[in-house]
């Protein structure tokens, strides 16, 4: 029994997290940058105040507290680093004023998981919803447009949003997730209409969607439902669908002669467009020649956006007189 129970003890010892050091000040200038002192440990509270009494250091050092930031500097360093937090996130203003703010409390501890993700969030929504009603208070006046689209987030989880906008500004409602549920015309219906009621029917003037057929069975039966609010489709898909049209021209528009004529050279452009840019994309030493002699990137043409094709006609065309100009200079 006492075997198994320091057998426990080991296991248990060995998968707690152990602490790594953090660089110090104190190393040689003429040691590496990757070299750190194993020997810094966390001094004591006693320690410190003998440090203090017996007066340790520079005048300097004892002014800026140099060793006290650069300990605090790799905290905070650290942080960033285990928690796979961005870089990016040290430009946000919130991020400075924390600790400024934190400097002048005496004692300060920063708030926990469960504070952040039940007091203070709840307080952080409360105070949205306080500087969203003026806008909130314009729908009854100015009426609103319900305007929902699809998306996928970084986890490529469907997800289904729902935004209210009128000419004062346009306000999120709400971002649902409907991994796994199949989006039928009924239940995008009923979770249009879930937002209708949180806005109030009477201050709905229309719907906005795409050009689904999922998406027109809504509108129809939402305007059933509720006769003075109109579906309108999105005119970007509109667009983009026209554009789709002239750059891929299906059996559809291959039945009228003229118009396939007219756009049918443009489905070969864009595979041999494609063909020169992977070429050039997957072959590293090709990619630095075209580099080393073209200021512009290649971009990507996208599979459901027609109008990137275009896009990355216009790319391929200043590409080509960009290094036409080149040779003619060079010559």
């Amino acid at each position: 029994m006492r075997k198994l129970v320091n057998e426990c003890k080991e296991r248990v010892k060995s998968i707690v997290p152990r602490s790594v050091l953090l660089p110090s000040s104190s190393r040689k200038a003429s040691s590496s940058s990757l070299d750190y002192d194993m020997s810094y440990s966390v001094p004591t509270s006693s320690e410190v105040e003998s440090k203090k009494r017996k007066g340790m250091g520079s005048a300097l050092e004892r002014a800026f507290h140099n060793n006290a930031r650069e300990q605090c500097d790799g905290e905070i360093a650290r942080m960033f680093y285990t928690g796979g937090l961005a870089f990016n996130l040290a430009r946000n203003p919130h991020y400075r004023n924390s600790y400024v703010h934190a400097s002048t409390i005496s004692g300060y501890i920063p708030p926990g998981y469960n504070a952040l993700r039940t007091t203070l969030l709840q307080k952080e929504r409360k105070n949205i919803e306080l500087h969203m009603q003026p806008l909130k208070d314009t729908w009854k006046t100015k009426g609103v447009s319900i305007c929902s689209d699809g998306w996928s987030d970084p986890q490529r989880r469907p997800i289904f949003n729902m935004i209210a906008a009128n000419e004062s500004g346009p306000m999120m409602l709400r971002a649902i997730n409907s991994q796994g549920e199949v989006k039928t015309g009924e239940k995008v219906a009923e979770l249009i209409i879930e937002s209708i009621k949180a806005v109030g029917h009477e201050n709905v003037i229309q719907i906005v969607t795409d050009n689904a057929s999922n998406c027109v069975r809504a509108g129809a039966l939402i305007s059933e439902k509720y006769p003075s609010i109109f579906w309108t489709t999105c005119v970007v898909h509109t667009l983009n669908l026209a554009v789709k049209n002239i750059c891929a021209p299906s059996l559809q528009t291959r039945n009228n002669d003229d118009v396939y004529a007219a756009c049918s050279w443009i489905g070969p452009l864009s595979n041999d467009v494609s063909y020169v840019r992977n070429f050039i994309m997957n072959h590293s030493m090709r990619l630095v020649m075209f580099t080393e002699h073209c200021g512009l990137k290649l971009l990507t043409i996208a599979s459901t956006r027609f109008a990137s094709t275009l896009v990355m006609f216009r790319r391929f065309r200043k590409i080509k007189s960009g290094l036409q100009q080149m040779v003619i200079n060079h010559k």
